[in-house]
């Protein structure tokens, strides 16, 4: 129990960037079935505002998604509207970037998140590489969150991939839709939207936090 608790205690933080931001009107929660009245009590207690629902995920991210989109369409919501998707274990996730992809997702149907790769990087399917299976690493990013779609798009891209023999998993919707032959624009962050996943990434998420705290009480 006390990691389920870790877990979706961050995943209130999360929430709290979102609530917090002028562009977002309604939020739904897609977590572990265990979870939800957990998470239920963890809204009611810190009075996290704007969710219309919490619903049960699927066995994978992509069915999660879609249990997601159940909730906004039983919601009301139309195909223009505009869907911001991202991870509850991203807590560090900026303002500027939610707002930044849904400007993008309104002028292009959709935008993902992207960080600069720090290092070099190599690609190969053998256990040697040549000189062509090194990519410029400034031409080179790591996929973040959120992604951010028109809601239209997003039906869309899981009916037509829906059944369709696929040359590598599709693990989310950047890369279903982008599977689907269209381009998606780039959203670029500052490598500060840490993902918690690992013991070492809480130690990590923690002296970022208390520097944040430090400037803003020294005026830095």
């Amino acid at each position: 129990m006390r990691e389920i608790g870790t877990l979706v205690c961050w995943a209130t933080y999360t929430l709290e960037k979102f609530v917090r931001c002028d562009e977002i009107d309604r939020i739904v929660i897609v977590c572990n079935g265990a979870w939800m009245e957990h998470m239920r009590e963890l809204i009611q207690r810190y009075a996290v505002k704007n969710i219309c629902d919490i619903v049960a995920g699927g066995k994978d991210r992509q069915l999660s998604i879609k249990s997601g989109i159940a909730a906004i369409q039983r919601d009301g919501a139309s195909d223009e509207d505009i869907i911001v998707i991202h991870d509850g274990v991203r807590p560090l996730i900026q303002r500027n970037t939610i707002c930044e992809t849904i400007r993008a997702a309104k002028k292009y149907g959709g935008a993902i998140t992207v960080k600069p790769v720090m290092e070099s990087v190599v690609i190969t399917q053998g256990e040697s590489a040549c000189f062509r299976d090194f990519q410029k690493r400034d031409d080179t990013y790591s996929l973040t969150a959120p992604q951010t779609f028109k809601l239209g798009i997003l039906k869309s891209t899981y009916e037509d991939t829906a059944g369709t023999e696929q040359p590598i998993p599709l693990l989310d919707t950047a890369l279903a839709y982008a599977f689907l032959g269209n381009d998606i624009r780039l959203v670029k962050e500052n490598n500060a939207n840490l993902k918690i996943t690992t013991p070492e990434d809480y130690y990590m998420l923690k002296a970022m936090l208390e520097l944040e705290e430090n400037k803003y009480v020294f005026g830095l």
